[in-house]
C-alpha cells in the first residue's frame, strides 16, 4: 500500500510561487473578547471592560485605519451568585474607517438570547462614539459560562482586500466575583 502525502497549503502555494503573506505582528493584535467580574452584592455597581477589537494595520496589503476598538461599561443592579440585573451596557465605539454595527445580543450562561438589538447602523469614522443600550433583565449565570455581550461588527471597506475588514464578532462577558 503507498501512502499519499497531501501539502499543506502553504506547500501548494509556495510551489507555485506565490509569496504568502506574513502573519500580523503580536503587538499589533487586540483581542477580540475579554472577561470581567462582578461583585456580589445588593447595590448598583459599575464593571469595566478593557479594549478588544482588530488591528490590520501590520498588514502590507492594508490601508490605513483598518482598526477598530470598542469597550462597555456594564451598569448593573443586584448581583448574586447565580443572576445580574443588568440595566444598560454602554458601550465606547472608536474607529479610523465608517463602522457597520450589524447587531448587539445579550445572552445568559447557557448562551441562551435574552436581548437583542437587530438592524444594523453606522458609527462614523474618527472620533470617540458612544452609545447606550437599555437592557432592564436580569440575566442567569451558569457555573461554567459568563454572561456574553456580542458586537457584529465590519469596518468600511475603502478598497482593501476581505481580510483587511473582516466581519468580526466581539464579546465582552461578564461574570460573579464567587
Amino acid at each position: 500500500m503507498r501512502i499519499r502525502t497531501i501539502p499543506t497549503l502553504a506547500t501548494a502555494l509556495a510551489i507555485g510561487g506565490v509569496t504568502l503573506l506574513s502573519a500580523s505582528p503580536a503587538s499589533a493584535e487586540i483581542p477580540q473578547s475579554t472577561t470581567q467580574k462582578a461583585k456580589v452584592k445588593n447595590g448598583s455597581q459599575k464593571v469595566y471592560s478593557a479594549n478588544i477589537g482588530y488591528n490590520k494595520h501590520a498588514w502590507e496589503e492594508c490601508k490605513p485605519g483598518a482598526a477598530t476598538s470598542e469597550k462597555v461599561i456594564w451598569n448593573l443592579g443586584k448581583v448574586t451568585r447565580n443572576t445580574a440585573r443588568i440595566k444598560t451596557i454602554k458601550v465606547r465605539y472608536y474607529n479610523e474607517r465608517d463602522l457597520h454595527v450589524g447587531s448587539a445580543y445579550l445572552y445568559d450562561g447557557n448562551h441562551d438570547e435574552r436581548w437583542r438589538k437587530a438592524n444594523g447602523w453606522y458609527i462614523p469614522k474618527g472620533e470617540e462614539n458612544w452609545r447606550t443600550y437599555k437592557i432592564n433583565k436580569t440575566v442567569k449565570f451558569s457555573k461554567s459560562k459568563p454572561l456574553q455581550f456580542m458586537l457584529w461588527v465590519d469596518l468600511d471597506g475603502a478598497g482593501d482586500p476581505q481580510w483587511c475588514h473582516p466581519k468580526a464578532k466581539l464579546y465582552f462577558n461578564l461574570k460573579p466575583n464567587r
